[in-house]
């Protein structure tokens, strides 16, 4: 067997000829593939190997010898440790030609489709726009801090000053990591199990500034009296609820199944375009509600509904896209798997008064089955579902009820070519793909595709 080119801790020094998928530089040592976090197409760099695969490695940037004139200076001071923001060295502008690259790579590599890729709408302002963070909790010499872990691994990154978050999300951290420190709250340790605090989730209403907080603790105790959640409310009046979640799980698990209402209100409203939802602590909202107005205006355009037609919303997830078809369809049916996300739907669908929506808990596929053997027609249905795409049993249930027109929004371009590459084999035609930068500063990028019968 041939040896690799590369080893672990060796430096090399080679040009950036790509990027790959999550938008990391790809350069190559005597046609072996190196990924580099950080580097920029065209590049020459200087790489030390940090590890070593079958078929690739990957490297630390140790030098840029030759820079892109697309390179700035990061905004965040934790950039280069954190991970969670893959491109903010790169000018925005060229981010978004970066990512309609990525689509089109992915479209033709895995799903051998040839259509042409739109430009990526992009932001006017690419900062603070994420209206939901989710904090890890450590402690070190009696100090608490919050903050995430670094990609890939269980490092913790201080969070303080996020570029992503608003300055009023920022304040309030740094506050609690005042306020609990003082009070000497014990933070969980994921390594022995001991201790009790573990998480806060912060989401912010970007339609009112108000904000939700939960503590997530491994305890049925709190760890702290009634005081201190009055402090935060007078410091910060914008925080309108507070909840506990008591997660006993040893596993690195979100939430718990107990949530208790501290103070305040049982929910947040926020707003997309002119619909109004409500938003409980388990609620999937987009981060970006900006971009995600966007995207629901593209789907309705796309949709070109008349009044007279059935659409189905697979995936629907506590109904934004629903809610924005119904006024111009028939009838609009949401299916989603999560039960909290249909009881969602439902409050939501009636806080905006629009009552042609019906929607049903389940697994798609099974749902879609049922539907098509009751002799049910639908003439749009609607595929948003999570980063794992669609299973195979979905798709041929989509086919066999042959709606007129697919539009299938997708967070994964990988999963998507693959999707698309199944829909297309016979009766459906990819019209067109559209990219939307809901994730700016990110490697990830969320799409829209048209597909017509």
């Amino acid at each position: 067997m041939k040896d690799k080119p590369v080893h672990l801790e060796e430096d090399h020094e080679f040009i950036i000829n790509g990027y790959s998928h999550q938008g990391e530089g790809i350069g190559r040592i005597d046609n072996f593939t190196v990924f580099v976090p950080g580097a920029i197409l065209g590049e020459r760099v200087r790489v030390k190997i940090t590890e070593v695969k079958k078929n690739f490695a990957r490297g630390q940037l140790e030098e840029i010898i030759l820079s892109s004139p697309f390179r700035v200076e990061p905004r965040c001071s934790v950039y280069n440790f954190c991970g969670g923001c893959q491109l903010q060295h790169i000018v925005y502008e060229k981010q978004l030609e970066i990512k309609k690259v990525m689509v089109q790579d992915a479209l033709m590599r895995l799903g051998h489709q040839k259509v042409e890729v739109l430009p990526v709408i992009g932001m006017e302002y690419p900062w603070r726009y994420r209206n939901k963070g989710h904090f890890q909790v450590e402690q070190e010499k009696g100090k608490l801090h919050l903050g995430f872990y670094r990609a890939g691994s269980y490092d913790f990154i201080p969070a303080s000053g996020c570029v992503l978050f608003s300055s009023q999300i920022n304040k309030l951290v740094s506050y609690l990591e005042e306020l609990l420190s003082l009070q000497k709250v014990v933070v969980y340790n994921r390594r022995t199990g001991k201790g009790n605090l573990r998480n806060i989730l912060i989401r912010e209403s970007r339609n009112n500034r108000e904000i939700m907080m939960v503590f997530i603790t491994k305890e049925e105790i709190l760890g702290f009296d009634q005081s201190i959640l009055n402090s935060i409310t007078r410091i910060f009046p914008q925080v309108v609820s507070i909840y506990q979640n008591i997660n006993k799980d040893y596993r690195s698990v979100l939430w718990g199944k107990d949530f208790r209402l501290l103070k305040g209100k049982v929910d947040l409203e926020d707003a997309i375009g002119p619909f109004r939802f409500k938003i409980s602590p388990q609620s999937f909202f987009q981060v970006n509600v900006a971009q995600a107005q966007i995207l629901n205006e593209k789907i309705l355009e796309y949709s070109h509904l008349s009044g007279e037609e059935t659409v189905i919303d697979s995936y629907c997830g506590t109904a934004a896209i629903s809610i924005y078809l119904a006024n111009y369809a028939q009838k609009v049916y949401g299916m989603e798997i999560e039960k909290s996300a249909i009881r969602d739907a439902k409050i939501n669908s009636e806080l905006n008064q629009i009552f042609n929506l019906k929607f049903f808990s389940g697994r798609v596929e099974e749902w879609l089955y049922r539907w098509r053997k009751r002799g049910e027609k639908a003439q749009i249905i609607i595929v948003d579902p999570p980063r794992k795409g669609c299973s195979e049993e979905a798709l041929k249930e989509i086919v066999k009820i042959r709606p007129r027109q697919i539009l299938y929004v997708s967070c994964n371009p990988a999963t998507l070519a693959r999707d698309l590459k199944y829909l297309t084999k016979d009766d459906y035609k990819l019209e067109k793909v559209l990219p939307i930068d809901m994730f700016p500063q990110t490697g990830h990028i969320e799409c829209l595709a048209y597909l017509k019968r």
